[in-house]
């Protein structure tokens, strides 16, 4: 055995600079071949690039410590001291990695899922053991749009607030939106002409719309409303009426069926509205 190999072994800190080098190149070589020099990456690239990151970074603490591990024992006590401080001191670093432990171990979401932590809502496109990145869903009610801003949210907040997994969402949605009415309108005949009209527009996806929510169903064990469209009627604090419309559409079509059933509501009551008026004015010239 030559004398450079001999010192190699004898050398920690060698063994240790070689482990991260040999580690970090061969995670940019996988990256690199699992991007394939493409500008967008699919879900499955992404979770793979995840994997591999997160891996890395374990085979290299688990490597320094076997190597580092002869030194360390011989200190125990010393190192007792040094990490009861350690803990003090990096209490927010701790929290994130079990944080990152919860989110492992109950496979809250992975690269994808559509989530809300607190206040933050988005898609999660990437996460390692500190923090989480979501690409933000813009929190407006019932738009469904990406605002173009990521958020990094630390894996210690997990620990203090609930994780909401909004994949199901992602595809299908019970859309929920109102219309506000002035109390001497006739609406009467509007819960009719909205179903109408829903079933209608939704002819092309009602049957997925089922399948999906039958899996829906299956999925989580819970009996949830049908995908037929609703309609209520109420009153608010004003004494002004409330037309309430429960849709189960595609996400994409939501705020769009939304705007379609309001504009074609005002119309027909409006337009009702105004052919009475035009009838009282004629009967009234009339009388003169």
């Amino acid at each position: 055995m030559s004398e450079l190999t001999v010192l190699f072994l004898d050398n920690q800190l060698a063994q240790s600079c070689a482990l991260v080098a040999v580690l970090l190149s061969l995670r940019i070589a996988l990256v690199h071949l699992i991007k394939r020099n493409r500008a967008i990456l699919t879900e499955a690239q992404r979770h793979w690039i995840t994997s591999v990151k997160n891996s890395s970074w374990l085979i290299i603490v688990f490597g320094l410590l076997a190597i580092w591990w002869p030194e360390l024992s011989e200190f125990a006590i010393s190192i007792a001291a040094v990490t009861l401080a350690l803990v003090i001191a990096t209490k927010e670093l701790i929290l994130c990695f079990s944080g990152a432990m919860l989110r492992a171990g109950t496979g809250a979401f992975t690269i994808g899922d559509w989530i809300e932590v607190g206040a933050h809502q988005g898609e999660v496109i990437d996460y390692n053991m500190l923090n989480t990145t979501l690409q933000e869903l813009d929190k407006t009610p019932n738009s469904y749009s990406f605002t173009g801003r990521t958020i990094v949210i630390p894996n210690s907040l997990f620990l203090s607030e609930s994780i909401k997994n909004l994949n199901f969402f992602k595809r299908y949605v019970f859309h929920r939106f109102s219309i506000t009415i002035e109390p001497y309108l006739n609406i009467a005949a509007m819960p009719r002409w909205i179903i109408s009209e829903i079933e209608t527009l939704s002819a092309d996806f009602i049957e997925i719309a089922r399948r999906y929510n039958t899996f829906i169903e299956h999925r989580t064990g819970v009996d949830i409303a049908g995908p037929e469209p609703r309609v209520m009627i109420s009153t608010n604090e004003y004494a002004k009426s409330i037309v309430t419309v429960i849709i189960f559409c595609p996400t994409e079509k939501a705020v769009e069926l939304e705007q379609y059933i309001t504009q074609g509501v005002l119309e027909r009551i409006y337009h009702v509205r105004e052919t009475a008026d035009i009838g009282i004015t004629d009967q009234w010239k009339q009388g003169l």
